[in-house]
């Protein structure tokens, strides 16, 4: 390995397992494993390759880093060339975990509609929040609504922003609302599918102030139930992707060009047409096919046998492990294989 992962923390491994290793035939046939930070783990745990295929999920704007993966999701296009000259010996996928967004949960469906702007991000100064309240100080005849939680659990920044932005709100927008704000840390919260869902539903359209992201769910998300989004211009390439005349519209991050951009976007609703557009052209159907296609690249290359076809993930971080329990998962199925494997091939 020549190159390390630098923008991540070891508390910030995650992993997804699609499919275990298996023996037939007396041959190994690796299972497949979504991972963000490989070349640290393969320094702790470097059996972990012989058993699983190894996929890289970045999740963030900029290059990936994973020198042991068999395969990248590049979430940051941008890259692409750079990604390419870097691992070429490594299958790339134009796509990243959102693109997974499963537009069957993530549907329209019949309810009252008493949002005019909905935004749902973690409670960071990145995210900007104090952008939307700011712009909805602008609307007072409109609703928001902002559904925070905490990427670190309630660390002291985050609830300390989080009181900022409260307490700008109530002094210049009361038209914002902000359920669950008894919840000190994220349980509590809502996170299904259906109930998120709902949610977007109830809402006109959806709005990013972020200025630092990767693709972000909530925009696919909320094109899967057909509503239009709003991102800002400034933002990295991976949150601009999607956004097109069909899908939403880009704004420049000040509080005057956000809610004149509001205002044009509720006047033309019935003008986008973002749920078709994203069944063309990405979500779950379209980026598993594209996954099981760079996995049968990887076993015709490698000899192994192709057992893929019933591969299932949508990209949310509620089907990821993380943290210590996924380090404490894969040094468990490190241990595992390689009791089973020496007991096959040598016992």
């Amino acid at each position: 390995m020549n190159k390390k992962c630098t923008f991540y923390k070891l508390d910030w491994i995650s992993v997804a397992i699609l499919c275990e290793p298996t023996i037939s035939n007396g041959k190994l046939n690796r299972g497949v494993m979504i991972l963000n930070q490989i070349d640290p783990v393969l320094e702790l745990h470097p059996l972990l390759s012989n058993y699983y295929i190894l996929v890289h999920r970045r999740g963030w704007h900029g290059a990936n880093e994973a020198a042991g993966a068999d395969i990248m999701l590049v979430e940051d296009l941008s890259t692409w060339k750079e990604t390419v000259e870097e691992y070429p010996d490594c299958v790339l996928l134009d796509v990243g975990p959102a693109d997974f967004v499963d537009h069957d949960y993530f549907s329209p469906i019949e309810c009252e509609v008493d949002i005019d702007v909905l935004q749902i991000s973690c409670w960071s100064r990145r995210k900007r929040i104090e952008l939307f309240i700011r712009a909805a100080s602008r609307l007072p005849h409109l609703s928001f609504m902002h559904l925070g939680h905490f990427e670190n659990g309630g660390a002291r920044d985050e609830v300390e922003y989080r009181a900022e932005c409260l307490e700008l709100a109530t002094s210049l927008a009361p038209n914002v609302a902000f359920p669950f704000l008894r919840c000190e840390s994220n349980k509590g919260l809502p996170s299904s599918k259906e109930v998120i869902n709902r949610f977007i539903n109830r809402a006109k359209l959806g709005l990013l102030t972020s200025e630092s992201e990767g693709i972000n769910r909530f925009k696919m998300e909320c094109m899967a139930a057909d509503r239009p989004f709003l991102v800002a211009c400034d933002v990295m390439t991976p949150t601009r992707k999607h956004i097109n005349e069909r899908t939403g519209m880009l704004y420049e991050p000040n509080a005057v060009n956000l809610s004149k951009a509001i205002v044009d976007m509720l006047d033309r609703l019935q003008s986008f047409e973002p749920r078709k557009y994203l069944i063309t052209n990405t979500g779950k159907k379209i980026s598993l096919g594209k996954l099981r296609s760079a996995l049968v690249e990887v076993c015709v290359r490698s000899g192994e046998k192709y057992r893929f076809d019933n591969i299932d993930w949508d990209g949310r971080n509620e089907s990821l492990i993380w943290g210590q329990r996924a380090l404490d998962l894969i040094a468990e199925k490190v241990k595992e294989f390689s009791a089973l494997f020496n007991t096959c091939f040598r016992g």
